[in-house]
């Protein structure tokens, strides 16, 4: 029976199974550095109760200037890019594990009882939901009206976006013991990419489910189950006909999409995946320093260690920047060219109306929110926004000043 760890990525977030030293030291204290560039907050909001306790990774989504964002609790709501203004909310009055996926027509969440549900996107009604029996906790993706979902028990899906009717599934045979987590499939020409906890990069015919090809990127070693974790757990990075894949305790690698072959791979550790820009690939290993590598000799560019603990988030590309957060909610933006840090900011929440209830009449509304100030969610890079959404579900949308 395969035990999943639903408070592993919390308790090895800060440290390196193969590093002692490490895991005795706490997060880094934030310090002070040269301000170069400042975020100016456009506006904030709140949606729903917040993204729960389950390590849900429910990020935004953004299609013709509106912002599609979820709860925990079911809530889904529509907001327009520029002013915040609601422009519809849905009460699914559910356990949300993965959102939001936007396609064509319909967005996508999931539900902890492994129901993938569509929504149209005018007006948030439901259009279908499918039951793939078990909990899909990356975010699906939806491409020439197929949907592809991977479960937290290894297997893939692909679905008609039209009807929700399931189209075939694939078997990854995961190991006993594995982190909370899966990384998305990503659509490539004919194939579905996904990465697996077994350590394994598959392409698959989007067709009919065949195998194409796969290859591994992380060797279970070590006499523990921990030791043993490989789990690919992080984004895939497709670029110039390229895959850039990261996994835990294992490797980082280029591999060629038209052969499955590798081209080349590094020693890496890491629960996200890379960002790309001037040449580099950008990740957040496992003990939270970021690394630039050569993303065609795979060596070493530059490593920013001062955030080292802090439980960092996927990085982004924002205004010839990285842009990472943290678990105290600050977001920090980093040079790419010396992974110098130039600017800092944090997520708060937002203004808010009185609302009345209860015997006294009246209660302040962020009781009723959850006091999670984290960001564990990705970030969501536009062409001059940056859309932060925190652990209490307090969305922020920023513009770079400069």
């Amino acid at each position: 029976m395969r035990l999943l760890l639903a408070a592993l990525l919390v308790s090895l977030a800060a440290c390196s199974s193969n590093d002692k030293k490490d895991q005795d030291i706490g997060p880094n204290a934030l310090t002070g550095f040269d301000k170069e560039i400042s975020l100016t907050t456009q506006w904030r909001g709140q949606v729903g109760d917040g993204l729960g306790s389950a390590f849900a990774r429910l990020q935004p989504a953004l299609k013709n200037d509106v912002l599609y964002a979820a709860s925990a609790n079911g809530v889904i709501q529509a907001l327009a890019l520029d002013s915040g203004s609601v422009i519809w909310e849905q009460n699914f009055d559910a356990e949300v594990t993965a959102a939001v996926a936007v396609g064509n027509s319909n967005g996508y969440f999931a539900t902890s009882n492994g129901e993938l549900v569509a929504f149209d996107l005018t007006d948030g009604a439901e259009v279908w939901r499918a039951n793939v029996k078990s909990e899909i906790l990356s975010v699906p993706v939806e491409e020439q009206g197929l949907v592809a979902a991977q479960t937290i028990d290894g297997h893939l899906y692909v679905i008609d976006a039209k009807t929700g009717s399931i189209s075939w599934g694939f078997d990854s045979n995961l190991p006993s013991l594995s982190l909370r987590g899966t990384s998305a499939p990503v659509f490539k020409d004919n194939a579905v990419i996904a990465g697996f906890a077994n350590g394994k990069v598959v392409a698959i015919d989007k067709a009919d489910g065949t195998l194409l090809w796969q290859e591994r990127i992380g060797v279970p070693a070590g006499r523990s189950e921990l030791e043993r974790l490989v789990d690919i757990d992080g984004s895939l990075l497709v670029a110039d006909n390229l895959l850039y894949v990261c996994g835990y305790q294992g490797h980082m690698a280029a591999i060629d999409l038209n052969s499955g072959k590798m081209v080349w791979k590094r020693e890496a550790s890491s629960y996200h995946g890379p960002a790309a820009g001037l040449g580099n690939l950008y990740i957040v290993n496992a003990n939270d320093h970021i690394e630039a590598v050569d993303d065609r000799s795979a060596s070493d560019v530059w490593q920013q260690v001062a955030l080292k603990g802090r439980q960092l988030s996927e990085p982004v590309l924002f205004a010839n920047h990285i842009a990472v957060a943290d678990y105290e909610g600050y977001i920090h933006l980093v040079k790419q060219l010396d992974g110098t840090i130039v600017g800092r900011d944090k997520v708060k929440r937002p203004a808010l109306d009185w609302v009345r209830t209860g015997s006294y009449a009246m209660r302040h509304p962020s009781r009723m929110f959850s006091h999670d100030p984290g960001i564990r969610t990705r970030l969501m890079a536009t062409n001059d926004k940056l859309v932060a959404i925190n652990n209490s579900g307090f969305v922020t949308v920023y513009s770079l000043d400069r």
